[in-house]
């Protein structure tokens, strides 16, 4: 199946789509729509109310948050957190929850699906409409907003010794690689997700991205060390098109 950009240009898809802006794993981390009538493929509002109604996102605010675990200040500070990730990017987490003056963020490191309590004062929330899926079964790549179908695209995903792995995760970083020609692409978004085979991988931890290629023959197979591949044209018009802490679900 070809691309789907829903949008007939770029310069429309980032208008339609919400602007925003791989770590270590992203740019070294590859350890690596439906047609309107298949909509109805994507995740439902109750497994994932992010396909239907937007989330809301946290950006940190200054460096030393506490991360608790529990909405409580004397329950125990698990981590740490920087108003800048390793790349440069503004830190923002997916809110999963609040309660009393705190947010219940997903947090971006291991194990997959670790979440913490930070103090709704330490954040700076807004909502986001878009959410991302990946069909492995299928090889394919959907990009909504508010429900709506906006992007469809193949893609490549993890060998079966290397898999890409499944869950809810979000994006944590959008990188311009530098080398458009080079094995990631023009840009690589680095997500939540870390692989759950490989501990670390060309010098950073393992983290999954979704990036372009310099193989393009290798979309729509199962070839990467965990990462997703698009083509690159699809992956720069998403890099400025997704913001950071949007909604990822694997599955």
């Amino acid at each position: 199946m070809k691309t789907r950009l829903l949008i007939t240009a770029s310069a429309a898809l980032l208008a339609s789509l919400t602007f925003g802006a791989c770590s270590h794993g992203s740019t070294s981390a590859e350890p690596g729509a439906p047609t309107a009538d298949r909509v109805a493929d994507a995740p439902d509002a109750a497994t994932h109310p992010a396909a239907v109604s937007g989330v809301t996102v946290a950006r940190v605010t200054h460096n030393g948050v506490a991360v608790h675990a529990a909405a409580d200040r004397r329950s125990k500070v698990t981590s740490t957190l920087s108003a800048k990730t390793a790349l440069g990017s503004p830190t923002t987490l997916l809110v999963l929850d609040q309660q009393d003056g705190w947010v219940d963020v997903a947090l971006p490191s291991r194990p997959n699906g670790s979440t913490g309590w930070i103090a709704a004062a330490d954040v700076q929330q807004s909502i986001d409409e878009v959410a991302v899926t990946v069909s492995l079964a299928d090889h394919m790549l959907r990009v909504t907003r508010g429900g709506q179908l906006a992007v469809e695209t193949p893609v490549a995903i993890g060998a079966p010794g290397t898999p890409t792995p499944t869950g809810h995760f979000f994006v944590t970083d959008v990188v311009e690689t530098g080398k458009p020609q080079g094995a990631y692409g023009p840009f690589a978004l680095g997500l939540s997700a870390h692989s759950d085979v490989l501990d670390q991988f060309a010098g950073g931890d393992g983290q999954i991205g979704i990036h372009g290629t310099n193989q393009p023959d290798s979309i729509g197979n199962s070839v990467s060390h965990g990462c997703v591949r698009l083509p690159n044209d699809v992956i720069e018009a998403l890099a400025g098109a997704v913001p950071l802490g949007t909604p990822v679900t694997i599955v």
